[in-house]
């Protein structure tokens, strides 16, 4: 067995998404944004328990949302609903304890197999330790339907991590820190950004993960790369670009933390999102070091 096989075997998409640097989850579009499933990433859930907000157990999730933003919210929602993927948005969330938080969302619509709408699958990001994210609160994307989507596969009865890590709009995936950046699991969005399937990236001899990135970045990514991979919980941020299986240069935000399974070398797990839908969140290609005071989880 090879040592990718070894690292593989410790990895689902449980594990991968509670080593993101974010919250995951599934929710109805209704009033109250019902949670079906929330992941919790690495850090938590604003001073929550993500229990006590799936099916409505003690919290509803639009409780959370500063009364003042809920109208970017329910913006949100209607640019998803109508098919746009990425929608990007970032307002302010209550914590637990009564502070502010501002928050990037980002999120897609669940379909149906017969493309009825069925929900919204997302992530939202904490960015009191990025200010190179942070800026005017609102709807940040503009329409984009992408042109190359994931067939329908409607909502299980009971969701899942494994159901949900295809349904978010965003590439999950779990790397070494090595020259090509060589992937040892995949999975969500990666035919929609960049015209490439999950499993292309997961054979080293078939593709290597270095070679989507846009040569004059590859110095941001190898940045973001070290930074992750530092130590486990390390966490960074990176604006670049890649390159789509047409040739053509996709802006994308990656969110990267260095993270360790059993048996297996340090690593780094991370997501990326396209930004073509966001210019405002682009800025010029950089990495940036992400610091997470135990007081903000």
């Amino acid at each position: 067995m090879s040592e990718t096989q070894r690292t593989t075997a410790n990895i689902n998409e449980g594990w991968l998404l509670s080593n993101l640097p974010f919250v995951s989850f599934v929710c109805d579009n209704d009033a109250l944004y019902s949670m079906r499933l929330i992941v919790p990433g690495s850090a938590g859930v604003f001073g929550y328990s993500p229990e006590d907000f799936v099916n409505n157990k003690s919290y509803f999730a639009a409780s959370t949302i500063h009364p003042d933003d809920q109208d970017i919210v329910d913006a949100h929602a209607e640019q998803a609903a109508a098919g746009g993927s990425p929608v990007v948005s970032r307002y302010r969330l209550v914590h637990a304890d009564g502070d502010l938080v501002p928050v990037m969302l980002v999120s897609n619509a669940v379909l149906s197999a017969a493309g009825e709408l069925q929900g919204f699958a997302g992530n939202v990001i904490d960015l009191r330790g990025i200010p190179e994210l942070q800026g005017t609160r609102g709807l940040l994307s503009q329409m984009r339907v992408p042109v190359k989507r994931r067939p329908p596969a409607g909502r299980p009865q009971q969701i899942d991590a494994v159901w949900a890590a295809s349904q978010l709009p965003l590439v999950t995936f779990f790397a070494r820190n090595d020259e090509n950046y060589t992937i040892c699991k995949s999975c969500g969005s990666a035919e929609e950004l960049i015209g490439y399937s999950a499993a292309d990236f997961e054979d080293p001899k078939k593709y290597k993960a270095s070679s989507a990135t846009y040569p004059p970045d590859l110095d941001v990514a190898d940045a973001y790369i070290e930074a992750a991979a530092s130590r486990e919980g390390a966490q960074a941020v990176a604006r670049l670009r890649l390159v789509d299986a047409d040739g053509e240069l996709v802006p994308v935000l990656i969110f990267a933390r260095g993270a360790r399974p059993a048996a297996a070398k340090p690593a780094w797990s991370a997501a990326c999102w396209t930004s073509e839908t966001c210019p405002r969140c682009l800025g010029r290609p950089g990495c940036f070091r992400v610091e997470i005071a135990a007081s903000q989880t």
